[in-house]
């Protein structure tokens, strides 16, 4: 993750967002802060120990 610090509005939305349902968070991950500022959506990933890449598809077995 980069160094630069988050403005602290979305460290406090970070920190309103734990202990939550997961739909809220995941819902934040689609707003626009979270798609326009990469600094964010970094520190959403980490908080929520989520994967960018989103999960594997199944392995198709030949």
């Amino acid at each position: 993750m980069h160094e630069e610090q988050l403005p602290a509005s979305l460290a406090k939305r970070i920190e309103e967002l734990r202990g939550r349902e997961a739909c809220y968070w995941e819902d934040e991950m689609f707003s626009p802060e979270a798609l326009t500022n990469l600094n964010y959506r970094e520190a959403l990933e980490q908080s929520f120990k989520l994967d960018p890449l989103g999960p594997l598809p199944p392995r198709q077995s030949n």
